[in-house]
């Protein structure tokens, strides 16, 4: 597995470095101006039905850990039995379909059993997390997704992380109306992801 995403990662980030014949598609495409959806009413819920489409969505990034931001910002339902330890903030730059090279940034809120200690003298071990994640394109356009911790492929916190991935709409320019799912592969002690899935926008106005 660790192989697999080290692999996605060159191949990902050579492409958006690398350049591509004139003769491929472009896979990472990098805006340049603002995307912007005008006017208001039932003008612009036509103008975003007409453009509807459903696309594969591809992100490679690296990130940096802020610990200790304001634990009071998690409000996503827990499950049975857990508590919020820690709110951490984690940005950096990502290369991804639709957005091209950009900011990222993700707010992540982990949970973990109170009673359950790590190592002696330390707090409940995490064991989980939600976050709110936010990529920005080039020219300004924001795509918004939350996340939530699925499992570890080996070692908890040395290994990478499944997440499961959801876009919602309430971004801008052409992420206005957003929606899809996807599954995110993050490599903590390395701290780069993956992110893959299907994103749709465009959606009509409710």
């Amino acid at each position: 597995m660790r192989a697999l995403f080290v692999a996605m990662l060159a191949s990902g980030l050579c492409l958006a470095g690398c350049g591509q014949a004139a003769d491929s598609p472009v896979v990472l495409d990098n805006p340049v101006g603002p995307s912007l959806i005008t006017g208001s009413g039932s003008g612009a819920a036509q103008t975003a039905a007409a453009g509807t489409k459903e696309v594969p969505f591809h992100s490679e990034l690296t990130w940096e850990k802020i610990p200790g931001s304001d634990i009071s910002l998690c409000t996503h339902s827990l499950p049975a039995g857990k508590v919020y330890l820690q709110r951490n903030t984690n940005k950096g730059m990502a290369v991804s379909t639709h957005l091209g090279a950009g900011a990222y940034e993700n707010h992540t809120c982990v949970y973990g059993t109170p009673g359950n200690p790590g190592p002696p003298a330390t707090p409940p071990r995490p064991e989980g997390w939600f976050a709110d994640v936010r990529w920005t394109a080039a020219n300004g356009d924001i795509l918004l997704a939350t996340s939530d911790f699925l499992y570890w492929t080996g070692k908890p916190g040395q290994s990478v992380a499944v997440d499961r991935v959801t876009f919602h709409d309430g971004g801008t320019g052409r992420f206005q109306f957003a929606e899809g799912e996807g599954m995110a592969y993050v490599d903590a002690p390395a701290r780069t992801a993956v992110y893959e899935g299907t994103l749709r926008y465009g959606k009509k106005e409710k």
